[in-house]
């Protein structure tokens, strides 16, 4: 996990955000592994779903860590969840039924 490492050179206050930004830079790079064709409507949409679900995956990991930091406080933490779990579950979600959808548009 990158999120401990980068934690003070990572853009934004909360957590979530920051795990947001590691995310955002590796989705790409899992995409390019994964070898997506994206010349065809499936693979833009896989893609696309990807690009939902790894950041909202490395921001949910990433706020794990609020509670080994010596800078946070109970409200905060609290605050950031408001805003922050509910913005993942939809990524989350949008992008697993994203995915699935690819799935079956191409085996069909």
């Amino acid at each position: 996990m990158l999120n401990p490492l980068l934690l003070p050179y990572l853009p934004g206050r909360a957590f979530s955000v920051k795990g947001f930004s590691i995310g955002i830079v590796i989705a790409p790079i899992l995409l390019y592994l994964r070898d997506i064709n994206l010349s065809i409507r499936p693979g833009r949409i896989e893609a696309l779903a990807w690009f939902l679900i790894i950041p909202s995956l490395s921001g949910y990991l990433a706020m794990n860590f609020t509670g080994c930091s010596t800078y946070t406080s109970l409200s905060g933490v609290k605050k950031e969840m408001r805003w922050a779990l509910p913005l993942q579950i939809v990524m989350g979600v949008a992008g697993i039924v994203m995915w699935v959808n690819a799935i079956l548009i191409s085996s069909s």
